[in-house]
């Protein structure tokens, strides 16, 4: 895992949060202990965004909905087929 806690601490954070904290603006002014809390809780969000990501039961709803998405979608396509034929044969005629 390769996160920029700077970049997280300086871009994500909203000013008015680390001010209610009386946190400085700038990851690298926070006191040793306060950049170790702010990369635990960056740590904690990056790996529970990983583990609900990849949660098989999420995986498995995702993969039926695909699969449903790609039979209506091939159903559309074969009626819109079927349309366009018929109006071809409509327009030899």
């Amino acid at each position: 895992m390769n996160i920029n806690h700077q970049q997280v601490y300086e871009d994500e954070i909203e000013e008015v949060t680390k001010e209610l904290l009386n946190y400085p603006r700038r990851f690298n002014e926070l006191s040793h202990e306060a950049q170790r809390f702010v990369e635990d809780l960056i740590a904690a969000g990056y790996q529970r965004a990983l583990a609900d990501a990849l949660d098989p039961v999420v995986l498995e709803e995702t993969s039926a909905l695909s699969k449903e998405m790609s039979s209506q979608l091939s159903s559309m396509s074969s009626l819109i087929e079927s349309f366009l034929s018929h109006k071809n044969t409509e327009g030899g005629n």
